[in-house]
């Protein structure tokens, strides 16, 4: 008897320990050092030109010289571009799955070295990503964070600071600064009266006001630093219908309605990032399993697309879409796009982004889509759509020479065999990325994306995080209203 409930026991240990392995997730892609030398490269700020035959030095987190190439290397002949920079992003909450090192590798696998986090939904999901990358626990972009979001009282994510008066705005700008993020994020039900007192605080602290134009505010009162998804723009204040409904606007907007847009926009040096893969993704979901069995979806472990992203128990605003909503945000984003192209040629600065977690925006991939989407649907070609991810976005940023391929300048930098400001199919050829003045070579990303492939294609891991994220949907989705939108 005593035999055999030691085998017992040695087997319920086994169990364990096989079960352990399984949920300890692969070690991060090593960080290296800071420094490199490029030889013979052609470097390209989009927008502005280029400079064949180049030597890079790269001393800490630095471009120390450019000069005349004199040698070679393995990279010579790529094209050199400024990191990408994606002006709209969220990460995912800190559910124990450690989604925060996927997340950020994905947008270093796709030369994005800066992202700009638009607001942290639940209050867990900014600062991992932000301090781990900072701290060098693993690789990733640099990330530009406006910390909780803020709303009006009839706000629906948990992590959102009301503000129904000028006294709460001062109080609620102030623990955003003091709490060390980078912008302050204003959502839809803020009223005039809010909005103003917020960014009169927030100017004092130096912090850009990023977000949605509230529902109450007309758009040429917003004056916000950079208007995300064109929320305002075809819709007068006062219009309180939910995400998609709102979105009717677009066909009734008119050549009246957008010259005041474009003026304002002018007048009180407005940026716009449009989003308008967001819309994309949208009305592509009405085909949900061409969508789960992409390839962009298979970057990401599987609970994403056949839970979270699920029709039947995923976000709650993705279960109730009908063909008559999809027919609505097919022309909208039509409308939007030609918006967008005129807003440019006017001299509007527009910023490519993407607000990844909403379903199928894979990190990385989905900012190679929005830079397809500006130079097509919205007329701005693959020069301009690349500097909107590059050098426009980089002198909004709070860190100089950002976006610039400069000596001074942040070291970051993405190489390609061919260039995209040419062709941008030669986006899919990166073979290495500088990020914060550190060297990745495609061979070493590609391998690390084989281990976390091999890690979240296993069956426990699979299992285990399904049913995580089913109560994750639970918590953050509790209070949500049905068809109240998207963020």
């Amino acid at each position: 008897m005593l035999r055999g409930l030691g085998i017992a026991l040695l087997v319920l240990l086994a169990g364990a320990v096989f079960l352990w392995r399984s949920l300890l997730p692969p070690a991060p892609l090593a960080v290296p050092d800071r420094g490199a030398v490029l030889e013979r490269v052609t470097l390209v700020q989009p927008g502005e030109g280029r400079r064949a035959d180049r030597r890079v030095v790269i001393e800490g987190a630095r471009i120390d010289e450019i000069g005349p190439a004199t040698g070679t290397d393995e990279l010579a002949g790529a094209f050199a571009l400024p990191g990408l920079i994606d002006m709209h992003v969220h990460f995912p909450p800190d559910s124990g799955l450690r989604q925060s090192e996927i997340h950020t590798f994905l947008f270093l696998l796709h030369g994005v070295t800066s992202v700009r986090d638009a607001g942290d939904a639940d209050g867990t999901s900014s600062r991992t990503p932000r301090e781990g990358v900072r701290e060098g626990r693993f690789p990733g972009p640099r990330s530009f964070a406006c910390g909780p979001l803020v709303d009006g009282p009839r706000t629906r994510w948990p992590n959102s600071r009301v503000v129904a008066d000028a006294a709460e705005a001062e109080t609620v700008v102030a623990e955003i600064a003091e709490a060390g993020w980078d912008c302050v994020k204003v959502y839809d039900d803020l009223t005039p009266e809010t909005l103003d007192a917020i960014q009169a605080a927030a100017r004092r602290r130096g912090l850009p006001v990023i977000g949605h134009v509230p529902r109450r505010v007309e758009f040429e009162a917003a004056r916000l630093d950079d208007v995300q998804h064109l929320t305002g723009v075809p819709n007068p204040a006062g219009n309180l219908e939910p995400f998609p409904e709102v979105l009717a606007t677009w066909r009734r907007f008119g050549a009246e309605r957008a010259a005041r847009i474009e003026a304002a926009s002018l007048r009180d040096g407005v940026a716009h990032t449009p989003t308008l893969v967001t819309l994309e993704r949208a009305f592509a979901f009405r085909d949900y399993e061409a969508l789960r069995t992409s390839d962009e979806a298979a970057l990401l472990p599987r609970f994403y697309a056949d839970v979270v992203w699920s029709p039947v128990e995923g976000m709650p605003f993705l279960r109730t879409r009908d063909e008559r909503q999809y027919r609505l945000l097919e022309d909208a984003f039509r409308a939007g796009a030609r918006f967008v192209g005129r807003l440019h040629r006017a001299g509007v600065a527009i910023h490519a982004g993407t607000d990844t977690q909403i379903a199928f925006l894979i990190p990385g991939a989905a900012l190679h889509r929005e830079v397809r989407i500006l130079a097509d649907a919205a007329g701005l070609g693959a020069e301009a759509a690349l500097a909107a991810a590059t050098t426009v976005p980089g002198r909004s940023l709070p860190l100089e020479g950002l976006g610039r391929l400069a000596e001074g300048a942040p070291a970051d930098l993405a190489l390609f065999e061919r260039d995209p400001t040419r062709d941008l199919d030669a986006l899919e050829t990166l073979v290495a990325v500088v990020a914060d003045g550190r060297l990745y070579r495609r061979a070493e990303l590609d391998a690390q994306l084989a281990r976390y492939r091999d890690y979240y294609g296993g069956a426990v891991f699979d299992t285990v995080s399904k049913f995580v994220a089913r109560r994750m949907l639970a918590s953050v989705f509790a209070d949500f209203e049905a068809g109240s939108g998207e963020p």
